[in-house]
């Protein structure tokens, strides 16, 4: 008899800081306002042999969440999050800070910090030669805490959702005014006669660690995009920790022509990763 196909999720380790130090831990406390009230930011990325992606821009990135939320972590432990990860198998990492336990108007004074690593396939050299499929979400999106990862995350992947359904590997979210934010899980960039634009972060986009790396080595400029320009774009490309950087091969069911800026960044950007 055939097997049938399974919803279950991927391989997951992880691990909770004690106060003493982290320890294996396979669920997050009840009581923990990250897990009743999603109160919580985290910072992702790939892990190859032990070694993190970027992993200090990323732990950089995670302070300054805690600062802007009110949180207040235990430096030890995001310090210890390296040492932690070295002892971890390939697949790609999360690292949390929660509200820890208390009262909905309670000071964020027992923060947890939970590390997890998920087993999960590098995507395939096909997947980017081919290209992504991009969707146009249809309502507005409001982000909680703009341009922050936070445990509040159900709008994207409620979108996501649909777009998978719709045969879209991503679907781009704009704000009530109409523009374009980012997609639902990575950082979107248009290409137009040569010139390469992204949302600017007050729409709610992220400064996405894959984001800065691309600005830091091409010109580009910030801008408030609209529909329109999604639609009449040459080239749209998106940027996250775990694709790196990849090309679109259409928008709302139409081609795209081109994606010769995407293939030149993706090259260099492999180049630089195998480098760290």
């Amino acid at each position: 008899m055939q097997k049938q196909p399974t919803n279950r999720p991927p391989p997951l380790r992880a691990w909770i800081d004690s106060g003493a130090g982290f320890e294996p831990a396979n669920a997050v406390p009840i009581a923990d306002r990250g897990f009743r009230y999603g109160m919580s930011v985290f910072e992702s990325f790939p892990l190859r042999d032990g070694v993190a992606d970027f992993l200090e821009h990323h732990l950089r990135r995670l302070r300054v969440a805690c600062e802007l939320t009110g949180l207040t972590p235990p430096s030890a432990a995001l310090t210890a999050c390296e040492a932690l990860l070295q002892q971890a198998t390939d697949g790609f990492a999360r690292i949390y800070v929660t509200a820890g336990d208390g009262t909905v108007t309670g000071d964020f004074d027992a923060c947890r910090v939970l590390v997890m690593v998920e087993a999960r396939e590098p995507t395939p050299a096909r997947v980017y030669h081919r290209g992504y499929d991009l969707g146009l979400h249809g309502g507005n999106h409001v982000p909680l805490f703009p341009g922050l990862k936070t445990g509040n995350y159900w709008a994207n992947l409620r979108a996501f959702r649909e777009g998978v359904a719709a045969h879209c590997n991503e679907t781009l979210l704009f704000t009530p005014e109409g523009f374009l934010i980012s997609a639902c899980m990575a950082n979107a960039f248009l290409v137009k006669d040569g010139r390469i634009r992204t949302p600017v972060l007050t729409t709610g986009a992220r400064p996405g660690v894959i984001r800065e790396w691309v600005m830091a080595r091409t010109d580009v400029t910030e801008a408030l995009l609209t529909r329109a320009d999604v639609e009449s774009a040459d080239e749209i490309f998106l940027t996250s920790s775990w694709l790196g950087i990849m090309p679109a091969a259409s928008i709302a069911g139409h081609p795209l022509p081109n994606r010769e800026v995407a293939q030149s960044l993706l090259a260099a950007y492999r180049e630089a990763v195998d480098r760290s």
